[in-house]
C-alpha cells in the first residue's frame, strides 16, 4: 500500500473517531497539495492566498489539532498572530513523512471555530521537516488564538513544581537518649568521712 493511502487512511479514522467524541472547540487542519487529476473524490480546489494561484489539495489533512502537543504563539508584524505547533511523536512521524513525499509543494492550513472556518496560510515545503514543529507565520485571529490558548499547553509556560524540603532528623532522638541512659556511668569513690573526735574545736 502506498504510503500516501495509508496516511489518508488512518487520517480518516481518526476523524471519525474524532466525530464520535467531544467535539473540539477549535479544528487545525493540515491539507497538502494534490494533483488535479486525482478528481474530487480526493482533491478540492482551492486558491492560495499568499501565493495567489488556484490549486488542489487534499480533501483529507495529512495532521489535525488532534496530533498537536504545545503551542507558541506569537505577534506577527500585519497584527494578527502566528504559531508554532509542536506535534506528539505520531504527530511527528507523519510530518517527516509528508514533507518528503510533497517536497516543492504547499501545505495549506485552515482553522475552524464555532464562527466558521477559514484559510490562515500557504507554504512551500522546502525541507525534510523532522523536528515535529510548523509554524504558521500570520493570520490567525485573535478570537481564534484565544481559543487555542484554552485548548493547547503553551510551550514554556509550564510551572516548575516546588521542591519539597526535606525534614530534617532531630538531634534528641529518642534512640540517642536511650543509647545514653544504657551506658553505664563510672563508678565514684567511696566517700571519707572525718570522725567527729577528730574534728576541730
Amino acid at each position: 500500500m502506498h504510503i500516501r493511502t495509508f496516511l489518508a487512511l488512518l487520517a480518516l479514522a481518526s476523524t471519525s473517531a474524532l466525530g464520535m467524541s467531544q467535539k473540539p472547540k477549535v479544528t487545525i487542519r493540515f491539507h497538502t497539495e494534490a494533483n488535479k487529476q486525482d478528481g474530487g473524490t480526493f482533491s478540492m480546489p482551492v486558491h492560495l492566498q499568499y501565493q495567489q494561484r488556484d490549486t488542489h489539495i487534499e480533501r483529507i489533512p495529512a495532521l489535525s489539532e488532534k496530533q498537536i502537543q504545545t503551542i507558541f504563539p506569537f505577534r506577527a508584524t500585519d497584527g494578527s498572530w502566528g504559531c508554532a505547533f509542536q506535534f506528539n511523536e505520531s504527530g511527528r512521524i507523519r510530518l517527516e513523512t509528508m514533507s518528503s513525499e510533497s517536497r516543492g509543494t504547499s501545505l495549506v492550513v485552515f482553522i475552524g471555530t464555532k464562527t466558521g472556518q477559514h484559510q490562515v496560510a500557504d507554504m512551500i515545503i522546502d525541507r525534510i521537516v523532522n523536528d515535529g514543529v510548523i509554524s504558521v507565520p500570520r493570520g490567525i485571529t485573535d478570537i481564534e488564538m484565544l481559543v487555542l490558548r484554552q485548548q493547547f499547553k503553551i510551550l514554556g509556560a509550564e510551572k516548575p513544581k516546588p521542591e519539597k524540603k526535606e525534614k530534617k532528623e532531630d538531634i534528641t532522638d529518642w534512640r540517642i537518649n536511650r543509647e545514653r541512659e544504657a551506658t553505664p556511668q563510672p563508678a565514684q569513690p567511696p566517700r571519707k568521712e572525718t570522725p567527729l573526735s577528730r574534728l576541730p574545736d
